[in-house]
């Protein structure tokens, strides 16, 4: 099973570069880069990393279809693909609210998102029927809500899903399982934060925790309900705020980073990375990507776990 690690967005151009390259000594195989205009833009993170990282995959993880004008987002992803053949991936999901700022999306966010992919995929298929053009790189669609699941097996190459809870995984697992039609080609990457602990009380990441209460927040109530929280605890998660909180807040709610997420001691990231293991029974499973909240001193570990999946 391959890993790959979703890039901090914050970072300089020279330590993304360096992070990359440290990532590829010890056998990460693809950086996804989150895109968050204006503070970042991922196709200039990537196509930087192309030249300068080499035997890597970048994906886009992610970018949404709302954030570019469709014919934009084609012609940047045809160009690095075009360029940097089977190097370049592209990641496309609903996005950020604050970002869009378009409440009409909102009031349907899959069903445009839907309709945006759909009027994409169409520009794709006409310049392949119609001038022989083969030069759209592979497709994940970020989600984990059924109709994203149900989406992404028609129409991508790959599901990101974005939980690495074993609930979710096997959910995921059971809808590409249940499906009679063939599609061998399409598989499920979790994704996840994780931070590995020095010892079991130390804080959490505020990134993990900001990163993580999105997901739970863009949960339905129903997956929520799934998860076992109770109606009190949804009420909570509802109320929280699209905004990056500036600390970490506490009580029952802090229980969606380790839900959502991986976080403990070393100890407690080894188990459940041997959980993880078990999926490379599945033919639709084969990479996970990690959002890694890591310190310098943590490249050795990420070594290990890495090795242990493969």
């Amino acid at each position: 099973m391959e890993v790959g690690l979703s890039l901090p967005i914050k970072m300089s151009g020279d330590h993304k570069e360096l992070y990359a390259l440290n990532a590829r000594k010890i056998g990460v195989k693809s950086i996804w880069i989150g895109d968050n205009p204006p503070i970042n833009n991922a196709f200039l993170d990537i196509g930087r990393l192309l030249k300068s990282v080499p035997d890597m995959e970048f994906w886009t993880g992610i970018t949404s279809p709302f954030y570019y004008s469709l014919e934009v987002l084609l012609a940047l992803s045809v160009w690095l693909y075009t360029n940097f053949p089977k190097r370049f991936g592209l990641g496309l999901g609903i996005g950020n609210p604050n970002i869009i700022k378009d409440p009409t999306i909102y009031e349907k966010p899959f069903t445009n998102f839907k309709d945006a992919v759909e009027k994409l995929l169409q520009i794709v298929d006409i310049r392949k029927s119609q001038k022989g053009l083969d030069d759209f790189p592979p497709l994940a669609l970020g989600g984990m809500g059924e109709k994203m699941i149900q989406f992404a097996k028609k129409r991508a190459e790959y599901l990101l899903l974005n939980s690495i809870s074993i609930f979710d995984i096997e959910r995921a697992l059971q809808r590409f399982q249940d499906d009679s039609t063939d599609f061998n080609y399409h598989k499920i990457i979790p994704y996840g934060m994780m931070q590995i602990l020095a010892k079991e009380e130390d804080e959490i990441s505020l990134t993990m925790w900001n990163i993580s209460k999105d997901i739970a927040k863009n949960c339905t109530t129903n997956i929520l309900k799934d998860h076992g929280y109770s109606g009190k605890l949804i009420k909570q998660i509802r109320e929280l705020s699209w905004e990056r909180y500036d600390k970490v807040p506490k009580g029952e709610i802090i229980k969606i980073v380790d839900d959502f997420g991986i976080i403990g001691t070393i100890d407690a990231v080894t188990e459940k990375f041997e959980q993880l293991k078990s999926y490379k029974q599945y033919k639709f499973i084969d990479k996970i990507v990690l959002g890694w909240i890591h310190t310098h001193e943590q490249w050795d570990d990420l070594k290990a776990l890495t090795q242990m999946l493969k």
